[in-house]
């Protein structure tokens, strides 16, 4: 899971690129999906937790289940995003390709997720997570496109799941967190709407992935 710098942050926000290929839709993807699942986890643990959070933050059990978090988090929401992305791309790309550009966003997702050694929760990799979004996607493909709140659950869910936080602690929090989640989910997918040049991307992102078979 990449780390944003604030120069990052702050480039991105005044100079976004066009996603018009493959590797910016990669980026953007990777950079959202990391963005959300951070964001989401920390800033939930800071304000439940308040002063005692500097301390908190110093404790390296604690630190160890958060990253736990954020990388269950992470990987969620990057299938999610990729959902969202296919339902954006979708209705660019003619009928008899649309099995290739499922094939290719399944790519880009497991390229993503597997392209850095496991965290140490994952000694035995994601092979389960690649399933379950393989599946999803079928499942997304088969349907009416997916728009961000159709989905945003499931990423808050596990986000939720994971947090660092004792159960008996965060029970009545639970539409907070699923509150945050969904707010940042939308506000990607209306990014990635304003920036997506969507015929000329799907296509750039079929051929990139001929090429690597």
């Amino acid at each position: 899971m990449p780390s944003i710098s604030i120069w990052q942050r702050l480039k991105a926000r005044l100079r976004p690129e066009p996603i018009a290929d493959a590797g910016v839709l990669r980026s953007f993807l990777e950079q959202r999906s990391s963005l959300i699942a951070q964001k989401c986890a920390i800033d939930y643990c800071k304000g439940k937790t308040g002063l005692a959070s500097y301390a908190l933050f110093d404790e390296k059990p604690f630190l160890d289940a958060l990253e736990v978090c954020r990388w269950e988090t992470f990987a969620a929401v990057l299938g999610d995003l990729t959902l969202v992305a296919e339902g954006q791309l979708r209705p660019h790309v003619p009928a008899g390709r649309l099995a290739a550009l499922h094939g290719a966003l399944e790519a880009l997702y497991i390229s993503i997720l597997t392209e850095s050694p496991a965290p140490a929760h994952r000694s035995l990799g994601w092979a389960d997570e690649i399933a379950s979004f393989t599946a999803r996607l079928a499942e997304a493909a088969r349907g009416e496109p997916r728009r961000a709140l159709d989905v945003a659950d499931h990423s808050a869910r596990r986000l939720f799941a994971t947090l660092p936080i004792h159960a008996s602690m965060r029970k009545l929090d639970e539409e907070v967190v699923y509150g945050a989640v969904r707010f940042r989910m939308v506000a990607v997918s209306q990014e990635l709407q304003r920036r997506l040049h969507a015929a000329g991307a799907a296509e750039r992102l079929i051929s990139a992935q001929k090429v690597t078979l």
